[in-house]
């Protein structure tokens, strides 16, 4: 077989090959597949990792003499969007793109529900180009990096939070974790 005809064939068969695995393009490499046929556009909310931090995060406050916080799925998903806008809009601050702060997107977002409003406090982090498949890892590099961080130590064991919600966010190699915590405060 002529060269030019070996290399023709050898791209037909490259071809044929990569055509066969678009699902693999742009997933995430891990060790134990836990976060394997993620597709590099798509925005992934790992519960188990969600959970961790909130376990971790009640922990903390439990070693500190403090009450567990109640999950909240108000202020959960408040969390989960606010983790998306920070990986879409590609920014990294606790004002919105529209200059919102935490405060002002909650009471925009959920005003008055059921009788009471809220008090809220939050707390952000971000990763990059880390393997996300170990969530007992993640969940304690979250926290150790929260509770060594005074600002972000003091909303954790603040005695006037009552409730938390937890969104994390993955796409690609990048991760946005928001901490929202709250005081449920009864309107009369």
């Amino acid at each position: 077989m002529k060269p030019s005809k070996r290399w023709g064939m050898s791209l037909a068969v490259l071809l044929a090959v990569s055509l066969s695995l678009p699902a693999a393009w742009g997933q995430l490499r891990t060790r134990s597949g836990a976060l394997t046929g993620i597709l590099k556009d798509s925005i992934q909310h790992p519960k188990k990792l969600e959970e961790l931090v909130f376990q971790l995060t009640n922990e903390a406050r439990g070693k500190n003499g403090l009450p567990a916080l109640e999950p909240d799925e108000a202020l959960s998903e408040a969390a989960r969007k606010y983790s998306d806008e920070l990986l879409r809009g590609n920014f990294f601050s606790h004002k919105d793109l529209e200059g919102k702060g935490p405060q002002e997107r909650m009471d925009e977002e959920q005003p008055a529900r059921q009788g009471y409003a809220y008090r809220v406090g939050e707390n952000i982090a971000a990763y990059s180009k880390l393997d996300y498949s170990d969530n007992q890892i993640m969940a304690r590099m979250i926290m150790d990096g929260w509770m060594t961080s005074p600002g972000h130590r003091q909303n954790i064991l603040n005695p006037r939070y009552t409730h938390l919600g937890l969104g994390v966010s993955v796409q690609g190699d990048q991760m946005r974790v928001t901490q929202e915590f709250a005081r449920r405060i009864a309107l009369q």
